[in-house]
């Protein structure tokens, strides 16, 4: 096994995982049967809280070690997580990914880079790590969140906070190696109104110890949104084609659901409506794909071990470019960006995400943006997708090799209202000349590939919008820094 001199980490646990990398490298190197490997050793510090209207339910904290590995065997791609670093162990989740990618009998082989090398060391962008808080410090935070609420009539309040200090080793077969680290912070939290709706919030950040000083403000801001919730009475919600006003964080979230459809292996599983050159939306729609220093979903390098570069995916309206990973890079004979985005806990594969959306802000005011609409949205659910493929494939496994979703659309039959989804709306208002006349409950929005055609104002103010989304049981990170919107859609009431 290596030596330590080779490496910044220091403590036994990290050496641990160092060691079982290197020993899955040599030893996958030395195997005819792998093409190409990507070996990466973890050690994490976690917290993990859960605090109720009754007080704090739980509170841990712990070290997880392990390391992650994704093998090119036979022209296909296999991911492996494993705890259990003793040189058996680590032979057998080898053999294992090793057979699986030769079992997948991958109709293309799939491509990855022999020839580029990184070496570099990334120290996150945290000033001060937020394992150097203490346990009783974040749930304190936590707590004085939720107390932001305490004049609501609540039927319950509830918040998980969970953060990860990442110190990451990874390897290639073909000589890349960089260490990072990353301080990444969460908290999912709810405010279930007695006369209203549940207003759920995500606040997420890798600038360390800075995120409490912050995620005050998360919990104040959801406060006063559902005191203004509870303060509203209900109103009749129109239904047909309708005007809506889309607050930053609702077109954030909007915006954040196409970008699925700009992601290449989605095009190659047949389930995109759009292709590069495409008219998505109006001339003033620009939309960058960023790596934002202490953003959420900011990394140095993604799991290829590439530079996560920012990427123009929309121009003036039209799709300039999509998502890639090495393999549909090759394919399409662009060079990767870094969006191999690694899933949350390295326990399912990476997968080829956005990082932290960034929509060009136009010159439109609040005011121009509800004046003439008939809904102003502050908050969707989660959609659901109106094809039964869609909604299977995105929720089903899929394994660590993009050009498999190759092999799925030759089997797969012809799926036309793929791109198409109800939106619930979860926070929203009828206007009446601009101004709030009732809250709306039981409505979605109906959204087709077309609709982002329909925006004819662009907001001036731009908010960020964070969360977790799954993609093929990946949990990955997702930012979206957008502005408001107008469109037109059809609002039809909720089953």
């Amino acid at each position: 096994m290596c030596e330590s001199g080779d490496h910044t980490f220091m403590s036994d646990e990290r050496e641990e995982a160092l060691d079982a990398m290197d020993w899955l490298l040599d030893s996958l190197e030395a195997d005819d049967a792998v093409s190409y490997a990507e070996v990466g050793g973890v050690y994490q510090e976690k917290t993990d809280i859960v605090v109720t209207g009754d007080g704090p339910r739980n509170r841990t904290e712990f070290t997880e070690t392990g390391v992650w590995l994704r093998v090119f065997a036979d022209g296909a791609a296999d991911y492996r997580y494993t705890n259990s670093l003793d040189e058996e162990a680590l032979r057998d989740v080898a053999d294992r990914a090793i057979r699986s990618g030769e079992v997948l009998a991958q109709e293309e082989p799939g491509r990855f880079d022999a020839y580029t090398t990184h070496r570099a060391t990334h120290g996150g962008w945290a000033s001060e790590g937020i394992h150097e808080r203490d346990l009783d410090e974040k749930v304190t935070v936590v707590e004085e969140g939720l107390a932001a609420a305490a004049d609501l009539d609540l039927d319950r309040r509830w918040a998980n906070y969970m953060d990860s200090h990442i110190e990451e080793a990874v390897g290639t077969t073909t000589g890349s190696v960089v260490h990072t680290t990353l301080d990444r912070a969460r908290v999912n939290f709810s405010l279930t109104l007695a006369d209203g709706p549940k207003v759920s919030r995500h606040a997420g950040s890798t600038a360390g110890a800075a995120f409490l000083d912050d995620v005050t403000d998360a919990f104040e801001a959801a406060a006063a949104d559902a005191r203004t919730l509870s303060n509203a009475d209900s109103a009749d919600a129109p239904t047909g084609e309708t005007t809506i006003a889309l607050s930053p964080e609702a077109a954030g979230q909007l915006f954040h659901f196409v970008s699925h459809y700009l992601e290449a292996d989605t095009g190659y599983m047949g389930m995109s409506p759009y292709e590069v050159g495409d008219r998505i939306g109006p001339e003033g729609l620009d939309i960058q794909d960023t790596v934002r220093a202490g953003s959420w979903a900011a990394r140095a390098y993604d799991a290829e071990v590439k530079p996560t570069t920012p990427t123009q995916l929309v121009s003036n309206g039209r799709i300039e470019r999509l998502l890639h990973n090495t393999t549909t890079a090759a394919e399409e004979d662009v060079y990767p960006a870094g969006n191999s985005v690694p899933s949350l806990g390295f326990t399912e594969p990476p997968r080829i995400h956005a990082r932290h959306l960034d929509v060009a802000a136009g010159d439109a005011d609040v005011a121009a943006l509800r004046s003439d609409a008939d809904v102003y949205v502050e908050r969707f659910d989660e959609p659901w997708f109106r094809d039964e493929f869609e909604r299977v494939q995105r929720q089903g496994m899929f394994p660590a090799s993009s050009l498999y979703a190759k092999d799925i659309d030759r089997k797969s039959i012809d799926s036309p209202d793929c791109g198409s989804a109800e939106f619930p709306i979860a926070e929203a208002y009828r206007l009446e000349d601009g101004e709030r006349a009732g809250r709306v409950d039981g409505v979605s929005l109906e959204y087709t590939p077309d609709v982002l055609e329909t925006v004819s104002l662009i907001g001036g103010v731009r908010e960020t919008v964070t969360g977790v989304c799954a993609k093929h049981k990946s949990q990955l990170p997702f930012a979206v820094t957008a502005p408001g919107v107008r469109l037109e859609a059809p609002v039809e009431k909720s089953d």
